[in-house]
């Protein structure tokens, strides 16, 4: 039987046994079994804020836990549930516009035997480790990520309130994403974040064994979790960059689970009896951006006209088999309040981008697009559609793909691939914590943007949801499609091929959820 539809899908016959499989969390230990994983890459750290990328996602929440969780199941939602509920914090009480109190679950240990207290909690969201002027020097992402925080205040050894400098109402939301798991203050001031990156130790089902840069990370089961135990003796992930070759690994029974597949794939994988593909469309954007420092994309107009000339349907139908999910802006459903129902396409006019090209006085001189093979899926096919697409517009774009580990300087660079996780449920993320003032797209990368924009990017920031703050995000996605410092282009699918006998289901962000009540064999 086969579902399809455009928000999430999930492919075989199996998809009715998962249903009734994941009530039972507690595994003896003789039913475990190791996980093999086969993976597109690996981060450059398991420091949790610092793996945060396609690849490090996945890893670093087996090993970390946050404050409050986000139920990816809640109520029977299909992976892509919204609902907080609590994690290492039992309960939580607002007590103003800036802050949040929350009681600390007890008795729950770091994988180093160390109990975990509201000093922990403090370490992590304190300017020490996370925000503060010298903090981003080792955890660059630590300040795009956070609302305007102020130092926690540790009320007894399980009662910690965090605080913001100006008003925030995203403090509970901003604890359960990707910047919120909780790491061990003695350990991690111990080691500092770089040493911290490659010995990991949270309170996770899984415990750190092994990471080789390149190649694997390899966790094992964390058997004094606090919560349900772990289903797995083992979690293995291995980096097999060439899909195919992952394919090959899963039919040959070398792995569980493999990542990262396109449509294309889907026929291939469902071919073997005991083999099925499943997928969601995640909580991510596919995009390219510009380095805005090169004379030939610092006006808009250029920019502007490349944007114009994508056709994203075309790209999506050929592509993505018409599963991928085309925004309009950056505008996601799982935004709650500050997603906008109503909002218009983003806009294709070939006539119009080259009247764009003449005005820009672009000389044909060649423009590099740096991708990487294999990072992420069909970012080449697109790439070679779109070099089509722009050259019916009369701008000359050629390829340059890379292999991982390998950068080029940034005056060597004109235009790039990217995407963006969107760990938030809610429109800050990522107009704010990406193109927002002091973030990488205008200090490293050159977008000189309009004063409202920035000045917006501000108050929405502090602002409850409601009218307000909704019409202002709209006004910065006006100012951002206008601007074009970036292009979207479409919400993957993401595509994993799995053992029928592998009871587990894919969520809809870029990562894997493994605790007990996803993950169980037979």
């Amino acid at each position: 039987m086969l579902r399809i539809d455009r928000r999430n899908f999930m492919i075989g016959a199996g998809a009715v046994a998962l249903a009734s499989s994941f009530g039972t969390g507690l595994a003896l230990a003789q039913d475990r079994r190791e996980l093999r994983i086969g993976v597109n890459g690996l981060p450059n750290s398991l420091e949790p804020v610092n793996a945060i990328s396609n690849t490090g996602v996945r890893i670093v929440t087996q090993i970390f836990d946050t404050l409050i969780a986000r139920d990816w199941f809640h109520d029977g939602a299909p992976g892509n549930g919204t609902e907080l509920v609590p994690g290492l914090a039992e309960s939580w009480e607002r007590l103003d516009d800036k802050s949040v109190r929350f009681k600390l679950r007890r008795n729950v240990l770091f994988h180093n035997g160390v109990e975990m207290t509201a000093d922990d909690v403090a370490f992590t969201f304190s300017s020490e480790r996370l925000w503060g002027d010298t903090a981003i020097k080792s955890i660059p992402n630590g300040r795009n990520f956070s609302p305007d925080w102020d130092e926690p205040i540790v009320e007894d050894k399980y009662a910690v309130v965090l605080r913001t400098k100006t008003p925030s109402y995203l403090i509970e939301k901003i604890v359960a994403s990707w910047v919120g798991r909780i790491v061990p203050k003695d350990y991690y001031g111990k080691l500092g974040a770089v040493a911290f990156g490659n010995s990991p130790v949270g309170t996770g089902p899984y415990k750190f064994v092994e990471f080789i840069a390149g190649d694997r990370a390899v966790l094992e089961a964390n058997d004094a979790y606090w919560g349900e135990k772990p289903t797995a003796s083992r979690v293995t992930f291995q980096v097999v960059s060439e899909p195919a070759t992952r394919i090959a690994g899963l039919i040959s029974g070398e792995y569980d689970i493999i990542t990262t597949l396109t449509p294309d794939d889907l026929a291939l994988v469902n071919s073997y009896p005991d083999l099925e593909t499943r997928g969601i469309l995640i909580e991510n954007f596919h995009m390219f951006t510009f380095n805005m420092n090169q004379p030939v994309f610092k006006s808009k107009t250029l920019r502007r006209a490349m944007a114009l000339a994508v056709n994203r349907p075309l790209l999506v139908e050929a592509l993505w088999q018409n599963l991928a999910s085309i925004p309009n802006g950056l505008n996601f459903p799982h935004y709650g309040e500050t997603f906008d129902p109503n909002r218009r396409p983003l806009e294709y006019d070939v006539e119009a981008a080259k009247r764009l090209v003449k005005e820009s006085g672009y000389d044909g001189t060649p423009i590099t697009y740096r991708t990487m093979g294999n990072y992420y899926a069909n970012a080449v096919p697109a790439l070679m559609m779109m070099i089509e697409m722009w050259k019916e517009i009369g701008v000359n774009v050629v390829p340059e793909i890379y292999v991982p580990g390998t950068t080029a300087k940034d005056e060597d660079t004109w235009i790039r691939n990217w995407s963006n996780g969107l760990s938030l449920t809610d429109a800050l993320n990522t107009i704010v914590s990406e193109f927002g003032p002091g973030r990488a797209v205008q200090q490293r990368w050159g977008w000189d943007a309009p004063a409202e924009f920035n000045e917006l990017a501000v108050k929405v920031a502090q602002l409850p949801d409601g009218r307000e703050r909704f019409d202002a995000f709209n006004r910065m996605r006006d100012i951002f499609e206008e601007e074009a410092p970036a292009i979207i282009l479409y919400q993957p699918l993401d595509v994993y091929g799995a053992r029928k006998d592998v009871k587990w289901r894919p969520v809809s962000f870029e990562t894997m959820e493994l605790r007990a009540n996803n993950l169980s064999f037979g």
